[in-house]
């Protein structure tokens, strides 16, 4: 039953936040208790677990994760589309379309991605398709970045994803639907259409 609020990910956390929370009550330390209390619904908030309904053709590329588009930058042969993800979105990674993917992991640090530094120090995924490729950068508030399997289908979930960028190259022979400074919905939103 917990599955279909919280992320799995994310319920253990949760629940040392709430027992934290109960025993600061019954020892009476209200600051302690207050604290404890928004944390464990802060917590609760960043891991939900959001309802998906699935309807969207075959040939669309979703969006990965909940966030705002930063930035398109358009090449010869590809489109790289920013997807700046924030603690206030919905972090549950999502596949972008059906298919096969290859995982590259590498471990990192957590720090702030003002710099390009910190672009190439800190954690990152990439998962490559046949004919795109989604770039996961973790930022600081980012956890390890752990993938539950290397094949799904359009729209289910992968893990999650905290806080960082996310950059998804997508091929130029897709039509572009989303536009710079708006809103995406992970598994909800679609980036791309075959023309």
């Amino acid at each position: 039953m917990l599955n279909s609020f919280i992320a799995k990910e994310g319920q253990t956390k949760v629940l040392y936040l709430f027992i934290a929370f109960f025993i600061f009550l019954v020892l009476d330390c209200e600051f302690f208790t207050f604290i404890f209390f928004v944390l464990t619904l802060g917590f609760a908030y960043i891991y939900r677990n959001k309802k998906l309904q699935k309807d969207y053709d075959i040939s669309d590329i979703l969006s990965p994760v909940s966030g705002r588009i930063s930035s398109i930058d358009k090449t010869a042969t590809k489109t790289l589309v920013y997807i700046d993800v924030s603690l206030c979105d919905n972090h549950i990674l999502r596949a972008p379309k059906n298919g096969n993917f290859v995982v590259e992991h590498k471990k990192g640090l957590h720090t702030l991605l003002d710099s390009l530094k910190a672009k190439k120090l800190n954690e990152k995924a990439t998962l490559t398709y046949s004919d795109m490729k989604v770039e996961l950068t973790s930022s600081l508030y980012g956890t390890d970045i752990n993938l539950n399997s290397t094949e799904a289908l359009m729209g289910d979930k992968l893990g999650v994803f905290l806080h960082g960028q996310v950059v998804v190259e997508i091929d130029q022979s897709k039509e572009l639907l989303i536009s710079l400074d708006k809103k995406v919905e992970a598994g909800k939103t679609v980036i791309a259409r075959a023309k």
